[in-house]
């Protein structure tokens, strides 16, 4: 009978180890607060609707637009895909706001009305984040200067940059080579 029930105890402790590492309690404090300043930027509220400071939905994993890995409860993805209100004017993006997210492995800003970076606070902010391996940039209002703050970001697998303002041929540490055609304006980057 003492055997029977130091198996059962194994057993269960064996069973509440496996939930632990299967199931994460949520996001981390610094990943919810940096979502949170995120959405002011992204102003659309209707999409990003349950991106609330409440205590009912303090769980960020949760939300709608982030995915989070199961154990770590760190955010793997952000699919911030048309979250500015589509009247807003063309704006410059602080990139330094996406940091906080160390395990980030895909980020999509399509359709923002995004026409470059704030000073110092460029796309190559990114290179700290390193898992970013797809990263989204479609229909916004980029020009040819992204491409000399995205020379540093090592760890993309996958850029997209269909439908911005991109003219010439660009060249980006003998990697690329683009000539945009005048129909699609269109750019896919595989690096590897």
């Amino acid at each position: 009978m003492c055997g029977s029930k130091r198996v059962w105890v194994s057993e269960l402790i064996f069973i509440l180890l496996l939930v632990k590492w299967w199931w994460s309690e949520g996001c981390l404090e610094q990943e919810r607060s940096a979502l949170l300043q995120l959405k002011h930027f992204f102003n659309d509220d209707h999409r990003l609707q349950n991106w609330v400071d409440d205590e009912n939905y303090s769980d960020c994993c949760q939300w709608e637009r982030v995915e989070c890995n199961n154990t770590t409860g760190r955010v793997i993805k952000l699919d911030l895909t048309q979250t500015r209100k589509w009247e807003s004017a063309e704006w410059y993006m602080n990139a330094s706001l996406f940091t906080p997210f160390q395990q980030l492995e895909s980020l999509d800003l399509i359709g923002n009305n995004i026409a470059g970076c704030v000073e110092n606070e460029g796309l190559e902010r990114l290179s700290r984040l390193n898992n970013l391996k797809f990263l989204h940039l479609d229909f916004n209002c980029f020009n040819n200067n992204i491409f000399s703050s995205l020379g540093g970001l090592s760890s993309l697998r996958h850029l997209s940059l269909a439908g911005n303002e991109l003219d010439g041929s660009v060249d980006i540490k003998g990697k690329v080579s683009f000539i945009p055609s005048p129909v699609s304006h269109l750019l896919w980057i595989l690096f590897h």
